[in-house]
């Protein structure tokens, strides 16, 4: 359950930043208002999160109940007993037709599709946790809102397929002009298809802006609007009260989520046992370019190229080109087939050109093969080794 929420957090955060840029510390307390234009730069290229979690709950009902203007949220007041990061490349298209969602009438709405793949490092329980995937998140960015209509993952060591779809149209992050004392009101259909089924949940949502000012953690001071939302999930009849409260900077990206469900035993309190904090600790990528100058570097198929110079003595350069994100092996072959060294070892890589350098100082010369392996195509070429 923790680590789930951890991945719900953690997700929000990326489809956010879809849409975003980088936040910056600030000074001086500013009541801040988000709006289509706040959001309107496409993150693409590398990137690095690292999130904490706390579940000191008696310190996090104290910050659920602070609302109202001009607050000041000190989350360092917390214990933190858990983390993750997470680091990935991110591209963002406004032409969904090549992604796995197309012609899907659903997906089919959405104005722009990221395409992320991601590697996860976290501590869950004491216990270290690590795993691969790829995903698909399919947004409505307007004038007039942010909806998030779902995603498809691929999971990076089995290759197995999760979809999630956010039905009515989806679910509403924003409705744009965002201010203090905004409240807007949405319900979905969350369906889950996986290889363990498919799972339908009904949720009715309302959102309120409850409160500005600034929130401390260890990074520094943000000026952010408080936004609580109050969600319903009808569970095989039974109507069960979550509530999940994102402190929102000028971006729109959460610099810290609490998240609390309804306490089974207590109707009308929340149960400490599911309450806990997150805060962002980092955010950092690389350069960010237009879907315009992305779309025209990227290949239109995967391609090895000629290691150059060749022959050679005793090092040499391997290019290749990605069609699309992959996880990439390169491993060089003696003529008579042995395995002779790797040199990328299922590394998940962006779409565009990749070079790799190749030291033969400790091998005889000869002819090598190359062979670059990206799950969906296998590509060999031979090279000589003159000393």
């Amino acid at each position: 359950m923790k680590l789930q929420k951890m991945l719900q957090s953690g997700s929000a955060i990326i489809a956010v930043m879809i849409v975003a840029q980088l936040f910056i510390s600030q000074e001086a307390t500013a009541q801040i208002t988000l709006t289509n234009s706040s959001l309107n730069n496409f993150l693409n290229g590398e990137f690095t999160i690292s999130q904490s979690v706390s579940t000191d709950a008696e310190n996090i009902f104290l910050l659920i109940d602070q609302k109202g203007a001009d607050q000041v949220w000190d989350f360092t007041t917390l214990t933190f007993d858990e983390s993750f990061s997470a680091d990935g490349i991110i591209e963002t298209f406004t032409d969904i037709s090549g992604s796995p969602g197309a012609g899907d009438p659903h997906f089919d709405q959405a104005t722009h599709v990221s395409r992320s793949g991601f590697s996860f490092d976290g501590i869950v329980e004491g216990e270290e946790v690590t795993f691969d995937f790829l995903s698909y998140n399919y947004i409505i960015f307007n004038e007039d809102s942010l909806a998030d209509l779902g995603s498809i993952q691929v999971d990076g060591d089995t290759e197995e397929v999760e979809t999630t779809i956010y039905n009515r149209p989806g679910i509403v992050n924003f409705k744009f002009p965002v201010n203090f004392e905004d409240t807007w009101q949405f319900e979905y259909e969350s369906e889950l298809v996986s290889s363990f089924g498919s799972f339908t949940d009904d949720f009715s949502v309302t959102a309120e802006v409850d409160g500005w000012g600034q929130i401390i953690t260890s990074e520094g001071s943000f000026n952010v609007l408080r936004i609580t939302k109050s969600e319903v999930v009808n569970f095989f009849g039974i109507e069960i009260e979550s509530l999940t409260i994102e402190f929102v900077n000028e971006n729109g990206i959460p610099v810290a989520t609490i998240s609390t469900e309804e306490d089974p035993v207590s109707p009308g309190e929340f149960d400490p046992e599911a309450t806990d904090a997150s805060v962002l600790n980092s955010v950092s990528s690389g350069t960010t370019t237009s879907n315009e100058e992305l779309i025209s570097e990227i290949p239109d198929q995967i391609r090895l190229n000629q290691n150059y110079p060749n022959p050679f003595n005793p090092s040499t350069q391997i290019t290749y080109e990605l069609a699309s994100p992959a996880n990439v092996s390169l491993d060089v072959y003696s003529i008579t087939g042995e395995k002779i060294m790797t040199l990328v070892n299922n590394r998940f890589q962006q779409a565009g050109s990749h070079t790799v350098s190749f030291d033969a100082s400790n091998l005889a010369s000869g002819v090598y093969m190359y062979q670059l392996n990206t799950g969906s195509q296998v590509l060999t070429r031979k090279m000589t080794l003159i000393k």
